[in-house]
């Protein structure tokens, strides 16, 4: 199942009567006052003109650049170079990491592009003016919020021998070749085109934060008051998902991602309950705003959805999906887009951070 539908998808009894199950279990919090809205399962928040910041990011020439740089990347070709590496080539190593005297990490004819800083800043760097044949011998020092856990907190010696060092070629770009290759008529209809991505996809970007920010306020003030067994289990598999994506993302088992995430028992039932009480206000302001999903409604969300998730096939999509989540997850966006278009948002210039 593709990441940016399931990482979100609600339970599949968003919208059921009272929840899917008979067993309940009490939070034993109490009702708020001056509740909009209550069941038995949540005392709801006021959830209309809510405040939020909205980050309005700047599409800088360079974004747009690199946007393409990062299509054109497609068509390139990959050259030996027989000059010392410098940023953006790609260096083939092996290397092995140790630390006191044990190996944590090694590879064989290994590439690392410099500027990705896979390892950090500081490796690139040392692998910044070095040449086919080289061998290298160094120390760095990690931190403990380093990503990599086997380095984090350590100082790793590596070993690293230089076996070749490529660049990419990027093709020429002419009408004829934009033209043959992304349909436009022009270079510089391309660009535009290709502008227009990098806004849109920040304009979704900052969207998809303040809506979430919103559906948070309503949460945090809102009193969870009781869930069903079904609800806990719906949650628990939706966490469970989005880490069981990376492990076959990486090809790796589910213990290891959850180490490299560092998820404890502890914080695994957070996150747990945190999407079940999501789930619950979700389906109390659908209940209380009467939201459905027109049949117009349903066959565009799974025009969008299918782009969004690289689908070609309406009967792929749902087969995969069922009809009855999509639905709830079209709910789920109608429930988010209420939220935004009610609240008082103050737009906030700033830069876009990778």
């Amino acid at each position: 199942m593709k990441k940016k539908l399931i990482s979100v998808l609600l339970a599949v009894c968003l919208v059921a009567a009272g929840g899917c199950g008979s067993k309940k279990i009490s939070t034993g919090n109490k009702k708020i006052a001056d509740a909009v809205y209550e069941d038995e399962f949540v005392s709801l928040a006021a959830y209309t003109g809510l405040k939020a910041e909205k980050k309005v990011y700047e599409v800088t020439q360079q974004a747009v650049d690199d946007a393409i740089s990062e299509q054109l990347e497609e068509y390139g070709d990959y050259e030996k170079v027989n000059r010392a590496s410098q940023a953006g080539d790609y260096v083939y190593t092996d290397y092995i990491a140790t630390v006191d005297g044990d190996t944590v990490d090694q590879e064989k004819n290994y590439y690392f592009v410099l500027g990705d800083e896979e390892f950090g800043a500081e490796f690139d760097q040392k692998l910044t003016g070095v040449s086919k044949g080289n061998q290298l011998n160094f120390s760095l020092d990690f931190d403990e919020e380093e990503v990599n856990e086997t380095f984090a907190g350590k100082t790793v010696q590596f070993a690293v021998s230089i076996r070749k060092i490529e660049m990419m070629v990027l093709p020429e770009v002419t009408d004829q070749f934009i033209k043959k290759n992304f349909g436009y008529e022009t270079y510089e209809e391309f660009t535009e085109a290709v502008r227009e991505h990098v806004r849109q996809t920040y304009d979704t970007e900052s969207t998809d934060t303040v809506q979430e920010e919103l559906l948070k306020q309503v949460i945090d003030t809102s009193g969870i008051l009781q869930y069903t067994q079904e609800d806990y289990d719906e949650a628990e598999e939706i966490v469970e998902s989005f880490y069981q994506e990376y492990a076959e993302m990486f090809n790796q088992d589910i213990e290891t991602i959850y180490e490299t995430f560092d998820v404890t028992g502890e914080s695994k039932e957070t996150e747990i309950m945190d999407q079940l009480n999501r789930m619950l206000v979700v389906r109390a302001i659908i209940k209380n705003e009467k939201l459905t999903i027109s049949d117009e409604e349903y066959e565009k969300g799974i025009a969008y959805y299918m782009e969004e998730n690289d689908y070609t096939s309406s009967e792929e999509f749902i087969n995969d999906y069922g009809e009855e989540e999509i639905k709830n997850r079209l709910l789920e966006d109608k429930v988010l887009k209420l939220l935004e278009d009610s609240a008082e948002i103050t737009g906030v210039e700033t830069e876009y951070e990778i």
